[in-house]
């Protein structure tokens, strides 16, 4: 840690700019203490770690800051300098008594209590909700910011996204986003505009720019811009598809098989399901599997001119939930929407390209029935006319027509 106790309660930072000449002179007269446990703690000035305090062998803290990686402790004092720069009253470790918690980085901004948390280290879900969650409970905003060496890049555009990182999504602007630094090459990195294709993998945009150059924007609320992905997210989810097919367990696979069952085949799907929505992150299931279900469900059953209720389409989807067949996820950092604008936004783009439309607040009309293709040969043709007419409308939105937000299904 880099903070510590005097004797006298004063709080004592080794972020303060004294020089390691005055530090000694300092540690030979005075003694530290733990401002979480109150134990004793020993200033440790090598050459080559960054200065900090760390307890003695004997003591046990439940904060266990001992436990903090060079890493660590370098990206947060570096975040915390970035700070101070640009005229930011920031404090290091401040532990808040009435949360029980103590952010790596306290600030405030424009009139807007702020927690910055530097993660390097994977932690339990739940303890990464409970944080966002307190924090927000005591109108204090949270910024997790993950270490580089957290996000595995595969492609120009395609990003490995497990479960732990998926916490960190905020929607600044309704633009989706992850931010990132790495204190080695004072990298601030932003992963930004991300659409998920499956539950570990991601299409999105990374951008990085050197922390001396970077603003509070460019953290709080990174601006999001329109690119093309269409290409990208047909020929992923192809793959997709395939590894699917694949997989040595295929036979034991629900959703394979109750395609099986109802003679349909993964690869002569129409086009339509499997489409990307705003709010897809929240849904951990791929799109054409849980948009193939709805079909199933609710859309093969009515004919050209008939009418659904969203009430129908909103039962099937959770009926499917509860099953276990679409698995949804949380995003305690992302604000208080949920799975039901994604389904809201795939109702939405199904009107946006002919084959629904919206009567009232509760009710659709199917204007064009889902036909299955006839080979995967059809499909395949039937699939690049329809992104080729259509995504002008896809891509808008995903990018522009929610800037707004985006309603429920009531």
């Amino acid at each position: 840690m880099l903070v510590a106790n005097k004797r006298n309660g004063e709080v004592f930072s080794l972020a303060n700019g004294k020089t390691k000449q005055e530090l000694v002179e300092l540690k030979s007269r005075e003694k530290f203490y733990c401002p979480d446990c109150g134990e004793e703690v020993i200033m440790k000035l090598g050459s080559k770690k960054i200065w900090h305090f760390s307890h003695t062998v004997s003591t046990s803290c439940q904060f266990e800051y001992d436990r903090e990686s060079e890493y660590h402790l370098a990206g947060k004092l570096k975040l915390y300098n970035w700070l101070r720069s640009q005229g930011i009253d920031a404090e290091l470790e401040k532990f808040d008594q009435e949360m029980k918690q103590k952010p790596d980085i306290a600030f405030d901004w424009n009139d807007q209590k702020y927690a910055l948390e530097f993660q390097c280290s994977v932690i339990q879900a739940d303890i990464f909700e409970k944080r966002t969650k307190t924090y927000l409970e005591h109108n204090v905003i949270p910024i997790w910011i993950a270490a580089e060496n957290l996000i595995n890049r595969k492609s120009h555009m395609i990003v490995s996204m497990n479960h732990f990182l998926y916490l960190f999504l905020r929607s600044p602007n309704l633009a989706w986003t992850i931010t990132a630094f790495c204190p080695i090459t004072n990298q601030l990195i932003t992963l930004h505009d991300i659409i998920p294709i499956s539950a570990r993998k991601a299409i999105a945009i990374l951008e990085g720019k050197n922390l001396s150059q970077a603003s509070m924007e460019d953290v709080l609320s990174p601006n999001g811009r329109q690119y093309s992905f269409i290409k990208l997210w047909q020929t992923e989810n192809q793959k997709l598809k395939s590894s699917y097919l694949m997989n040595p367990g295929a036979w034991q696979n629900r959703f394979l098989k109750e395609l099986y069952r109802n003679r349909l085949s993964l690869f002569a799907l129409p086009a339509v399901l499997g489409l990307p929505v705003r709010f897809s992150p929240y849904i951990e299931t791929p799109s054409f599997i849980w948009q193939t279900y709805l079909y199933l469900d609710v859309f093969r059953h009515h004919k050209a001119g008939e009418f659904i209720h969203y009430a129908r389409i909103r039962a099937a989807f959770a009926n499917r939930v509860k099953k276990g067949e679409i698995k949804l996820r949380t995003l305690p950092a992302a604000g208080e929407r949920d799975s039901w604008y994604a389904l809201a936004d795939y109702v939405f783009l199904l009107t946006k390209v002919g084959y629904l439309e919206k009567i009232n607040s509760g009710m659709v009309k199917v204007t064009k029935e889902m036909k299955i293709p006839a080979s995967l040969s059809c499909q395949l043709e039937e699939e690049d006319n329809f992104f080729a007419e259509y995504e002008n409308h896809i891509v808008h939105s995903i990018f522009i027509s929610h800037e707004k937000g985006s309603s429920r299904v009531n």
